[in-house]
């Protein structure tokens, strides 16, 4: 699609949430007495995200005069600790992003606002949202956040470094054994396999394992098929010399691409404006996360708005919520390349269409497999980060690594 259409087709949408948004609260313009202030937080994003969000807040307040809402990202290193803190205090924002697990943890303990009396009031369907993506902020059929979107793994290659050395990209198609043998292939280390969870993770579910019950916290990678994806991972470095850690070339793996250290690296889809901001000349391909003995895994992350259940605006609040987890929003969020839309209608933009790297991190959702645990998130990422490490290291066989990681 030409920019020009582009636009009109996002003027036209943006237009159409506006206008049903302002019919909806026009009356209560007209007569409010006083002014309904909200605090919305979240982490600290890149600069795009940064100022879609502002933009779109900003949007947001011109709409009612009598409801504004006002976003101040915190500045800790630790969002869900300072979050907490602000609970224990009772200080918390009325708006807030919450990431799966702190819906596990604070919908468990009463802190969150249920949305779901305030989305039936505002004729907003739940239904609207891909499901799967819902699912992971709802706790026994109640919703306690609306997902703002979503991102997975994808595999990005330096197109330079492969016609430097007359080596064809990697494609969609692309299995195990055949990456394992392009990444040897490449006298330019040909990839990186850092020591964290994170990257494991396709490779887990691709071998066939699962990972971990976030209902229960049973442990699901205590198998054979843990062992061989472990095996796998660690000899691109132990075995064929093809891989590198961030920790030992002293740079992140999108860093490493972009400067040409390094021909492909496995990383996530929210890396794609950074990558173009700040390697402008780079020439570079996304293709799909490869396809493993049992199938194809592409981890999904994603994030949620939420309230607290202490908000003295509770409709307000939801209304916030609705606004950045809406059609509009999204659509602007999803121009920028930042991150892919959680409301199904939207997985017909052109948009995706037009920008095939975005797109394949798209289409990769039948594939996808869930990359939250709940309230056992942290444990289960530092276990099997340690696994990696281990192994790497020469403390543990892969064997040893997983039946020490199983028992933690």
């Amino acid at each position: 699609m030409k920019p020009a259409t582009r636009l009109l087709s996002l003027a036209a949408l943006i237009g159409l949430s506006l206008t049903n948004m302002t019919d909806h609260r026009a009356g209560h313009a007209a007569t409010c007495a006083t002014t309904i202030t909200l605090r919305v937080t979240g982490w600290a994003e890149p600069a795009p995200e940064t100022e879609v969000l502002r933009n779109g807040i900003d949007q947001f307040n011109r709409l009612d005069p009598c409801l504004i809402a006002r976003y101040s990202p915190t500045t800790q290193p630790d969002y869900q600790a300072e979050i907490g803190r602000e609970f224990a205090r009772k200080t918390e924002p009325d708006v807030f992003y919450a990431s799966p697990d702190m819906i596990a943890a604070d919908g468990h303990a009463g802190l969150l606002l249920k949305l779901d009396p305030y989305l039936a009031r505002d004729r907003v369907s739940p239904g609207s949202y891909i499901p799967a993506l819902l699912k992971v902020f709802q706790i026994n059929g109640s919703t306690y956040g609306l997902p703002k979107d979503w991102g997975t793994l994808g595999l990005f290659y330096n197109k330079d470094i492969f016609d430097a050395e007359h080596v064809p990209y990697p494609t969609n198609h692309l299995t195990y054994p055949q990456f394992r043998a392009l990444a040897k292939r490449l006298t330019t280390s040909g990839t990186m396999m850092p020591s964290n969870f994170i990257n494991l993770l396709p490779f887990l579910y691709g071998f066939g394992s699962g990972i971990l019950n976030p209902a229960t916290g049973r442990v699901l990678f205590d198998n054979p098929r843990a062992i061989q994806a472990l095996t796998y991972y660690t000899d691109f470095q132990l075995v064929d010399h093809s891989a590198t850690t961030s920790t030992a070339s002293g740079v992140s793996d999108i860093d490493s691409l972009g400067k040409g250290q390094t021909a492909m690296v496995i990383d996530g889809s929210w890396q794609l404006p950074y990558l173009r901001s700040a390697y402008p000349n780079l020439r570079f391909g996304v293709a799909e996360i490869p396809i493993g003995p049992a199938r194809r895994a592409a981890p999904v992350f994603t994030n949620a708005w939420s309230a607290s259940v202490r908000t003295d605006h509770p409709a307000a609040a939801v209304r916030v919520i609705e606004y950045l987890t809406g059609a509009a929003f999204q659509a602007r969020q999803l121009h920028i390349g930042f991150a892919l839309p959680t409301l199904t209608a939207l997985q017909a933009d052109p948009y995706l269409k037009t920008h095939p790297d975005l797109y394949s991190f798209f289409s990769e959702y039948a594939a996808g497999s869930p990359a939250n645990f709940g309230r056992y998130e942290s444990a289960v990422n530092q276990v099997l980060s340690d696994a990696v490490t281990a192994v790497l290291q020469g403390k543990r066989t892969p064997a040893q690594a997983i039946a020490v990681a199983a028992g933690a």
